[in-house]
This record gives C-alpha cells, sequence and structure tokens, in this order.
C-alpha cells in the first residue's frame, strides 16, 4: 500500500519537475523572442514582465523543490559537520529536517489558504492581460506539500541523499 502511494507521489513529482523545466525554457524563449522583437521591430511582449514573476518564476521555484530535496541538491553549509561524531549529526540532521518540516507545513497552509482566497474572489493580475492569479498562487502549496512528504519520509527512513550524488530524473 504505502509503496503504491510513493508510486504516485514520484508520478506527481516528476511531473512538477518537469512543468519546472518546460517554464525555464519557457522564461529563455518568451525573453529572448521579446528583446529581438524589440531591437527589430520595436515591438515588446506587452506584461511579459509580470506573467514571468506571476506564473514561471513561481512554477520555476515551487515545482522543482521537492525533487531538488529528494536528491539532496538544496545548498547545504557543512563547515563544522566532519567534526562531529555520527550520532551528533544523525541527531543534527533529524533535528534541521523537522523544522523545515514546520516551515514548509507552514507555507502549505497559508499558500493554500491565499490561493482559496484568489479563487473566491476571481484575483487577476494588474497587467495588461488580467489573467487569474488563483492558479499560481496554487503551485505555492503544491510544491510545499510534496516537500513536507519528501521530508517526512526522510524523517521516518531515516536516509537522506547527499548533495551532487543524484542528479537525473529517475
Amino acid at each position: 500500500m504505502m509503496s503504491r502511494i510513493m508510486k504516485v507521489i514520484n508520478s506527481i513529482e516528476k511531473i512538477t519537475f518537469l512543468a519546472s523545466c518546460v517554464s525555464i525554457l519557457t522564461i529563455m524563449l518568451l525573453t529572448s523572442f521579446d528583446v529581438f522583437g524589440r531591437k527589430i521591430f520595436g515591438y515588446s511582449i506587452p506584461s511579459l514582465y509580470e506573467f514571468t514573476e506571476d506564473y514561471l518564476m513561481v512554477a520555476l521555484v515551487f515545482l522543482s523543490i521537492s525533487y531538488v530535496y529528494r536528491i539532496g541538491g538544496h545548498v547545504k553549509v557543512d563547515l563544522l559537520e566532519k567534526h562531529f561524531p555520527d550520532f551528533i549529526k544523525q541527531t543534527l540532521k533529524r533535528f534541521l529536517n523537522l523544522w523545515a518540516f514546520v516551515f514548509f507545513a507552514l507555507i502549505t497552509l497559508k499558500g493554500w489558504d491565499i490561493t482559496l482566497q484568489a479563487f473566491r474572489f476571481h484575483e487577476v493580475s494588474s497587467s495588461v492581460w488580467a489573467y487569474p492569479l488563483g492558479p499560481c498562487y496554487f503551485l505555492v502549496p503544491l510544491g510545499s506539500a510534496l516537500t513536507c512528504i519528501r521530508i517526512i519520509e526522510a524523517l521516518f527512513s531515516g536516509k537522506s541523499k547527499q548533495a551532487g550524488h543524484e542528479l537525473g530524473v529517475d
């Protein structure tokens, strides 16, 4: 039962990670077209900066954060870690994972509240396009909730990846 749940979570994580990759590719292409359009035709894509900031950057960060956590790719300061005995390292790792869980759980809960409010009030951007903001707000609790699941997995399994050991998509 638990392995089936983890397979579903892995599938969701793969989809969100790929969406994050598409997001960065889209940022690159749209920005390039905007620069060339401005230089060649004297025309810029309206509200591109706002759309990139509201949707694409949020997708880039929050849809990849659980995958990066799972492979151990987040920034880690280990200046003093090599001087600690193993039992202190493990205790400290669990303590920090617990705090990370609290942090991401708070982001998930508050992000969900803001998402519901945006959908309830039909909140739209202030740009020329006036696109809805609810879907982009939803990306925050989605990515944070997946990260919470990964932290719980690390807390109960005792396994944690070291940065740089696995860089490909499973």
